[in-house]
Formats: C-alpha cells, sequence, structure tokens
C-alpha cells in the first residue's frame, strides 16, 4: 500500500523540567549507602529532570503530589504542544489524548486545560490513558492512528510523567528491602519529562507513515511491573525479572509486526526502544540480534534523560528527526509495561518526488 494511504507524524515536541541533577547529585541527596553507588553510577544514565526540587522531593504528602503534578504536567504539556505544532493551525485537530501514570488529576483532565489555552475544536474528541505504565504512549498513539485513518482529522498524543510526584520515601536512606530494593532501583532510573506527537496526513516525505502495528502482552507477569497503594501512596512495583521479561515481549511484539510485513531485523534502519534500562537494552538487543550502532538512539535518551516512563519513545522520535535519514527508511517502535505488555510500531519515511 502506498505511503499516502497511512496516517503519518507529522510532529514530535519534547520538554524537560528546569531541574536537572547528575546521578551522583541524585546518589547523595537520597543518602544511600555508599555500597549502593554502582546502582547509580552504572545505569547508563548520566543526569535526569525533575519538575520537583530534589529537595523536596521526599518531603511531600501524596495530596501535596497530586498537587504539584497537576501543575508540572499542564506547564510541560504546554510547552510539548507548542513546540510540536510550532504554529501549526489547531483546526484540523478532532482528538486529544493525553497519557500519564504518575499523577491524578480528577477532572477536567490535563487534555482540557490544554484546550482551554490553544482553543480546539469544540467538536475535539478528548481521552485520558492512565495505568498504562512506560507503554502509555502506545495506546495513545494507537488511538491517534484510528481516529485520524477512521476520520481523515489531525489526532495529538500528549504523553507527560512526573516521576518525582510519585517517590515513596525510605526511612533516612535506608534501602527498603523489600522485593529486591525495587524502590532504590527505580530511583536510579525515572525522571520527567512530557511529549507532544501530531498524527495525521501531509505530503512531505521526511514524516513517517505508520505502517502497522502489533501488540504482545503476558498476564502471568500481572505483578513485575506496576505500581501497588501502600500507606496511602503509589509505591512502584519493579521486579528483578523485569528486563528478561521486557524483552521477551518487545521482541515477540517486533516479529510480529515485521513478520506481517515481510521484513527482517536487517531491513530496519533506525531502532526507538523505550529506555528503560540499560539492561533491557543488552537483553533486547541479543533476542533480536539488534546492531550496536542501531541501539545508540536510544541509549543517548536514556543517558541523557534516564527513564522518563511513557514518555521516552517521543523523545528518541524527536532525535530521529535530526538523523540523516533517507527515502524508505524503516523505523520500529518498540515499547513496554505493566501487564506485562510490550508494543511494536512500524515506520516508513516516503520518497522523494
Amino acid at each position: 500500500m502506498a505511503n499516502n494511504f497511512h496516517p503519518k507524524i507529522i510532529s514530535i515536541g519534547f520538554t524537560v523540567p528546569p531541574n536537572r541533577y547528575s546521578q551522583e547529585e541524585i546518589f547523595r541527596k537520597l543518602g544511600y549507602p555508599e555500597p549502593y553507588r554502582l546502582l547509580f553510577s552504572q545505569s547508563g544514565i548520566n543526569s535526569r529532570y525533575f519538575w520537583l526540587n530534589l529537595d523536596r522531593i521526599p518531603l511531600l504528602s501524596f495530596q501535596e503530589q497530586q498537587e504539584e503534578y497537576e501543575k508540572g504536567a499542564l506547564s510541560l504539556s504546554k510547552e510539548a504542544v507548542s513546540q510540536c505544532l510550532d504554529g501549526r493551525p489547531v483546526d484540523l485537530i478532532s482528538s486529544v489524548t493525553y497519557c500519564s501514570c504518575t499523577g491524578f488529576v480528577p477532572g477536567p483532565t490535563i487534555a482540557h486545560h490544554l484546550s482551554s489555552i490553544f482553543h480546539f475544536p469544540e467538536e475535539t474528541y478528548f481521552c485520558n490513558i492512565s495505568s498504562m505504565g512506560c507503554e502509555g504512549g502506545f495506546p495513545g498513539l494507537k488511538r491517534a492512528i484510528d481516529f485520524t485513518t477512521l476520520t481523515g482529522r489531525q489526532s495529538l498524543v500528549i504523553s507527560c510523567e512526573l516521576s518525582s510526584c510519585s517517590f515513596f520515601p525510605e526511612t533516612n536512606g535506608k534501602p527498603d528491602l523489600s522485593n529486591d530494593m525495587e524502590l532504590m532501583r527505580a530511583n536510579a532510573i525515572f525522571g520527567d519529562a512530557a511529549t507532544a506527537v501530531l498524527v495525521g496526513y501531509d505530503q512531505d516525505w521526511r514524516h513517517p507513515a505508520i505502517i502497522d502495528t502489533a501488540t504482545c502482552t503476558d498476564t502471568q507477569y500481572i505483578s513485575k511491573l506496576g505500581f501497588i497503594w501502600q500507606s496511602g501512596r503509589l509505591r512502584v512495583r519493579l521486579s528483578r525479572d523485569v528486563p528478561i521479561l521486557a524483552a521477551r515481549l518487545m521482541s515477540k511484539a517486533a516479529r510480529l509486526v515485521m513478520k506481517r510485513n515481510s521484513l527482517d531485523v536487517n531491513d530496519i534502519r533506525w531502532y526507538i526502544i523505550h529506555a528503560a534500562g540499560i539492561s533491557i537494552f543488552t537483553k533486547l538487543q541479543e533476542l533480536l540480534n539488534i546492531p550496536d550502532e542501531k541501539m545508540q538512539l536510544s541509549k543517548k535518551t536514556l543517558e541523557e534523560f534516564g527513564n522518563t516512563s511513557s514518555t521516552s519513545i517521543g523523545i528518541s522520535g524527536k532525535k530521529l528527526m535530526q538523523e540523516n535519514i533517507h527515502p524508505g527508511d524503516y523505523v520500529l517502535v518498540l515499547s513496554i509495561g505493566p501487564g506485562m505488555t510490550g508494543g511494536s510500531i512500524l515506520l516508513r519515511f516516503g520518497e522523494k518526488d
């Protein structure tokens, strides 16, 4: 099927909060014992950005976290949408989807507040996707694909994650030993960011067509990843098994979409992989036999921003647009989240006229 029959990614915007910290600064501020320093220094991450000042993160009540989340989510999402639209008119947008798992806004939603700022058409459909974890950007983009395919109208997908507003406190820097010190392992990788993606139709070959999607869920791993309630707060659930399980599910989703389109790993020029962590990259690379050079885009996102949950594929996607792309290049986008669920999206840059 020709590319002009497929909806396209027209534009991507992303932003991070102003508070930037090195891994060393975060480790020292959280007060963990010296033997755990390597967990931070060998994470493949140089720095992370937080909406909250690092001094405040451990001090807030759950309600205060949610109040800060609403302020931060609106501020960062507004900036991401502004960058994404880049002066484009909003009158063609008929669907706005907001995705997040790190905070709660009871309604009106962040998407509604954004509409009051950007003045989306009054017939715009709004959708709020929560509780999907790091994979939240995938169902958000899938909704945009389906809506734009059905109506021909543009769709906007916003992801915003403020992990600094879902911090679960430990006592005086002493690691909570539960589930192989999952809190400390989470505190070593997660950061904050917002992204916005515009889906629609145009004739620019540099805007990749969305060719196909696939998903793979295995609920026998449902307790391995996500959040639980404890002491009136959200507490992250992060099993030691996640790297291998995530790599298995992402590789299954990848093979599904490649098989349907008569492609193999060597046909994919660019990989955009959720920047979950260096160990997941290693396992996935082994399972799919991805060359080192094709992992660098996603590794750079992890290095610069940490694991920004559902926003990371948008950040890597924006970075891809600045690379030396060629007409006809295939891109494979891979995501992972609770369920456990892996997702894959196949993109292809068009041909020059």
